[in-house]
């Protein structure tokens, strides 16, 4: 009975063994399945983060500017265009007065007096110490018409009018040019100036044979428009004042002479030193 009781327990005591065996044999090598996963994440997290591709700059904007082509490609014609092209902004004056002469004639005119007009011619001759100031001289002729207005006085109304006769005028005068600027006319650029004028002198009067000549002062203002360095259309308004005694009468009165001058104006030496292209 105990051999049998022996056999039956062994027998299941056999399919027992090698799991147990399998059990002691997992034991001793200590496998962890879990570890298998941690390397891989290790290695997942170790590598650099993917760069992001740069952005790409965008195309310039074309230029709205165009570059002149070089000077040797051009045309003569193609030249002078590109040249007249190039304005500057500023521009300077046209021509320089200081150290130069100038010689201007002039037609002379009276507009002050209703009647009796006063015609005549003038030359003056300015030497400029700056640019702006100047002395000059003036030398006039005049002749006097009577108008309309005379006859009908004397007609009508009987009237006897004592009026001055002057013949012939010199003057010294200071001249002073505050102002230079530009106007468009004919589709051109004219430069200008404008000065100032007084100065004292003589007038020869018909009466001056028995009286002496009569002490003068000079007052006005002028404007040159300027054509070329050397070359200017002068404008002036002047009025001249000096005491006479008309023929006739027995008292002395100041005489206001103003006279409209239109002439020219000629710069010596011809061409100003430091003058800009017009």
């Amino acid at each position: 009975m105990n051999r049998l009781q022996a056999i039956l327990l062994a027998l299941c005591l056999a399919p027992a063994a090698p799991a147990l065996a399998q059990n002691q044999n997992d034991a001793g090598l200590g496998l962890d399945l879990s570890g298998d996963k941690k390397p891989q994440e290790e290695t997942e997290s170790a590598e650099p983060p993917a760069e992001e591709p740069p952005m790409e700059e965008p195309p310039p904007l074309p230029s709205t500017v165009a570059e002149a082509p070089p000077a040797d490609t051009l045309t003569p014609a193609e030249r002078d265009v590109t040249l007249d092209d190039r304005v500057k902004s500023v521009q300077r004056k046209v021509y320089l007065k200081k150290h130069r002469f100038e010689l201007a004639p002039f037609i002379t005119l009276s507009v002050n007096d209703p009647y009796y007009t006063k015609v005549g011619t003038a030359v003056r001759g300015a030497y400029y110490l700056a640019d702006t100031l100047a002395l000059s001289a003036r030398v006039s002729i005049m002749q006097v018409l009577p108008e309309d207005d005379v006859r009908i006085a004397k007609r009508a109304f009987q009237s006897r009018i004592y009026y001055s006769v002057p013949q012939w005028s010199a003057m010294g005068n200071a001249e002073w040019s505050p102002l230079y600027g530009k106007v468009a006319f004919l589709n051109s650029i004219l430069h200008f100036d404008a000065y100032l004028l007084a100065g004292l002198g003589v007038v020869n009067t018909e009466v001056s044979a028995d009286r002496g000549l009569s002490p003068a002062a000079d007052l006005g203002l002028g404007m040159r428009f300027v054509v070329r360095d050397f070359f200017a259309v002068n404008v002036a308004l002047i009025n001249t004042s000096y005491v006479d005694q008309p023929a006739g009468s027995t008292k002395g009165a100041t005489q206001n002479l103003m006279t409209l001058n239109a002439g020219i104006s000629i710069f010596f030496p011809l061409k100003s030193t430091g003058r800009e292209a017009e």
